[in-house]
């Protein structure tokens, strides 16, 4: 549900949407996510053609497609168009795509940015960075 159907509603059911997804959020209770399938072009024109997979739960829709080089789009929005945090955005990657996998957000150059919806993207890639914040085993 995009916010401007979300706008076609009662003011009184918007609102408890809305505080549902404030709750649910605070508490972490986000309930199962619900895998989608659906026709290849039908997510929408450019590059959302290419989305075929989604996954929802009670707070966030997230739209997945791989790329020819092995990393994994997810286009992330909720009902509130509130930008999750970043807990939020590690535990989505978790929960999809898995614990040990490497998740980054781009921030392109100004002449490929494309902001068109409030929807939030991350970046699964199919090995890990060269670097990290951390010491590897064997590595320095």
């Amino acid at each position: 549900m995009s916010h401007d159907v979300l706008m076609t509603l009662p003011r009184n059911q918007r609102r408890r949407l809305l505080k549902d997804e404030r709750c649910a959020r605070a508490s972490g209770r986000w309930g199962e996510w619900e895998h989608l399938t659906f026709p290849k072009g039908s997510a929408g024109p450019g590059w959302a053609a290419e989305f075929e997979n989604a996954f929802r739960n009670r707070i966030f829709s997230v739209l997945w497609r791989t790329l020819p080089c092995g990393a994994e789009h997810f286009a992330i929005s909720s009902l509130s168009q509130t930008r999750p945090t970043w807990p939020e955005m590690q535990r989505i990657k978790d929960e999809l795509a898995g614990h040990d996998r490497t998740g980054v957000e781009v921030y392109p150059p100004h002449d490929e940015i494309v902001d068109q919806a409030d929807m939030y993207h991350l970046w699964v890639l199919p090995e890990p960075l060269p670097f990290t914040l951390v010491k590897r085993e064997g590595k320095t």
